[in-house]
């Protein structure tokens, strides 16, 4: 028999300054606001521009060349009764001036979290499996009641479909942007010993996993073909692997898994093999994948993706010779881009896999708290994407911006989450 491969991959937040405008020279400052001043008298132009904030208020001058203020914070002070001085940047929620003449526009300052002050500093993780979102968007935040919080399935998406490929067969690299060109992510599950290191290594900026095929694809099992596969991947590719799949989809691999700090691994394979439901009882060191036949067609692969679920394919090749069950190229990426518009997250298994273990990890009872502990050898930088009935929702004191796509993004790592 021959071997098994996978497709991957692999989004955040921003934050915003202030400051308060100083007063014109001459003139008295007066309250920041939103909208400018009314015209004042006397006064000859000669404010200074204020600096750049996140939200200011316009500035005015005052009876006399005063300078205009430093740079604004949320809300700035309007000077009064001057000839017209630069704007601080724009800000939130300022008290309307009076007095002077009206400002010039406020230059732009960079975008922070949604509210007005009290809400604390804003999220800083990183999510490396959502770099996909889901179609949706211009989603409102939700605006009742504190509470129901809620993980969404499969990030989002109708489901989920990972295409693994395995054994760095010699058809894969030189049909790469045809794969690419899906909008798919994917695993390459790589014979570490053999894999093509410059070739394999460029796609990983494209969002594609670089998964744990063992050493040399042995016939019988061992610990040291995982383990010294680990090692070569992190060698050659530069990233700790995740995920392996097991040679000739035996069960036999399978308790090497976890000792070489992998915490799935693709196993059982065939065709018409289950697929993986939401919260579901599935092994994660026995993920089950389908097999096509040789030149299966687009068709039946684009059947085997189920709504709600999550489908693992494994793949070797395209042509022949030297390749197990070879599936012409085009039917692999019409199969693919089927999926990828039709709303499925084709995603890498890493991905995918942490994401369903993640959900897990938050009970379905929670309403406006949650605690949990990964798993072991869970990857880092993993998230789920919530919604709740409303409120604010929060991360160890960060406030965590809501997505128009329709959710929020919360760090596995993190442990807990509350709705406030």
């Amino acid at each position: 028999m021959k071997h098994l491969i996978s497709v991957s991959v692999l989004i955040l937040s921003a934050a915003a300054c202030s400051s308060d405008p100083s007063t014109g020279g001459g003139g008295t400052s007066g309250s920041s606001g939103t909208t400018a001043g009314a015209p004042g008298t006397g006064g000859k132009p000669s404010g200074t521009s204020g600096g750049s904030g996140v939200a200011g208020s316009p500035s005015t001058g005052t009876g006399g060349a005063g300078t205009a203020g430093a740079s604004s914070g949320t809300a700035g002070a309007t000077p009064t009764a001057g000839a017209p001085g630069t704007a601080g940047a724009t800000g939130t929620a300022g008290a309307t001036g009076t007095g002077g003449a009206t400002g010039t526009a406020g230059a732009t300052g960079t975008a922070g979290t949604t509210g007005t002050g009290g809400s604390g500093p804003v999220a800083s993780f990183k999510c490396d499996n959502l770099s996909l979102a889901p179609s949706t968007t211009g989603v409102a935040k939700p605006s009742g009641a504190a509470g129901g919080l809620k993980v969404i399935d499969w990030a989002g998406f109708k489901g989920a479909a990972s295409f693994t490929f395995d054994d760095n067969t010699e058809s894969q690299l030189p049909n790469y942007n045809a794969l690419k060109a899906t909008g798919a992510h994917f695993t390459w599950f790589l014979i570490a010993s053999t894999a093509n290191k410059d070739g394999y290594k460029a796609t990983m900026a494209d969002g594609q996993e670089i998964a744990n095929h063992t050493q040399t694809h042995p016939g019988s099992a061992s610990q040291g073909e995982v383990t010294n596969a680990q090692n070569t991947l992190k060698t050659n590719f530069g990233v700790d692997v995740h995920s392996m799949a097991a040679p000739n989809c035996q069960a036999a691999w399978q308790p090497f898994a976890s000792p070489a700090k992998l915490f799935q691994n693709r196993g059982d394979c065939g065709r018409g093999i289950a697929t993986v439901a939401p919260r579901g009882s599935t092994d994660p060191l026995n993920l089950p994948a389908w097999l096509p036949d040789a030149n299966e067609s687009a068709a039946n692969m684009s059947g085997a993706i189920t709504m709600g679920q999550w489908r693992i394919f494994v793949i070797h090749g395209f042509t022949t010779p030297g390749t197990y069950q070879p599936i012409p190229i085009a039917n692999v990426t019409a199969a693919m881009s089927k999926a990828v518009t039709d709303g499925f997250w084709v995603e890498g298994m890493t991905n995918v896999g942490a994401y369903w273990q993640g959900q897990k990890l938050i009970p379905a009872s929670a309403t406006t708290t949650a605690t949990w502990t990964l798993p072991a050898n869970f990857p880092p930088n993993m998230c789920v994407r919530v919604t709740t009935t409303g409120g604010t929702v929060k991360q160890k004191g960060e406030t965590i911006g809501w997505d128009s796509h329709g959710y929020y993004q919360i760090s596995l790592d993190a442990g807990a989450v509350t709705v406030e």
